[in-house]
């Protein structure tokens, strides 16, 4: 009876792929200008009626639990003067405070960390620890501390975070069906396409991993017959360039497989297609 090596998804979902997407601060819009305009106009306010006409203005602004943690401060009293300690106290508690608040919060860092390509799988609003790790990677990236949990100016920032528009996917089977796809508007079609052309080709369920800008995949793959046992194995890999992805993939492949001297690239994908050119 044939038995096969479980695929090993070699990912390079840390540095690798973290780092190329981790979230740069992008030129603001003009709404956004304003709205960073009027929050930076009332912050330090000690008048609730100021922080309100930012609520007003912006209610899913980027800094609207910010302001309503600011709120409930300052309408729960407080009569030290702005410039004191015990003024500036309820600020620094709220924006160290934990963002993830409510489900619809967190599924928004679910969205928004999905997009971002960290590996999520569920987007249901509720905390798991896929997500906690995927927030994780991510605080490790931008260089924040990394607890697993997001604070009030942390969600800021992953708000204004740049999403990749180009996606592309590389769908795989442990015994060698594969399907690749690119120039995608998301992740989430990327994966979509993939997957069921690899299941068509497989008639079984295939797993994928996705790429984004300019980032590219490649999978190792090997076919042995050893001791009159045929064996497989798929490796794939993500990372910033081409030769990288596949030296990558190739090298897990070698590391892992029962015959190393077997191993080959089966498939590559870049987001922008570039692994064409």
């Amino acid at each position: 009876m044939s038995r096969f090596t479980l695929s090993a998804i070699v990912l390079g979902l840390g540095l690798a792929i973290g780092s190329a997407l981790a979230p740069p601060v992008s030129a603001q819009a003009p709404s956004e200008a304003a709205e960073t305009a009027l929050w930076d106009s009332v912050k330090d306010s000690r008048d609730p009626a100021e922080i309100q006409t930012y609520l007003d203005k912006f209610p899913n602004g980027i800094f609207a639990p910010l302001a309503r943690i600011r709120l409930r401060n300052l309408k729960g009293g407080g009569s030290a003067a702005p410039g004191s300690s015990a003024g500036t106290q309820p600020q620094q508690q709220s924006t160290t405070a934990s963002a993830l608040t409510s489900e619809s919060i967190i599924r928004e860092v679910q969205d928004r960390l999905y997009n971002l390509n960290y590996q999520i799988a569920t987007r249901n609003g509720r905390m798991n620890d896929q997500t906690r790790e995927a927030i994780r990677q991510w605080q490790s990236n931008i260089k924040q501390p990394v607890t697993g949990d997001v604070s009030v100016a942390q969600l800021a920032t992953l708000r204004r975070a740049q999403l990749p528009t180009t996606w592309g996917a590389l769908a795989y089977y442990s015994k060698g069906a594969s399907a690749t796809v690119w120039n995608r508007p998301t992740r989430e079609i990327a994966e979509r396409e993939a997957l069921a052309a690899c299941r068509k080709n497989a008639g079984a369920p295939c797993q994928v991993l996705s790429v984004a800008n300019k980032i590219c995949g490649a999978l190792g793959f090997y076919n042995a017959v050893i001791s009159g046992r045929q064996h497989w194995g798929a490796y794939a890999s993500v990372r910033p360039t081409l030769g990288q992805a596949t030296d990558h993939a190739l090298s897990e492949c070698r590391k892992q497989s029962k015959q190393p001297n077997a191993c080959g690239v089966r498939v590559t994908v870049c987001a922008d297609g570039s692994h064409q050119r």
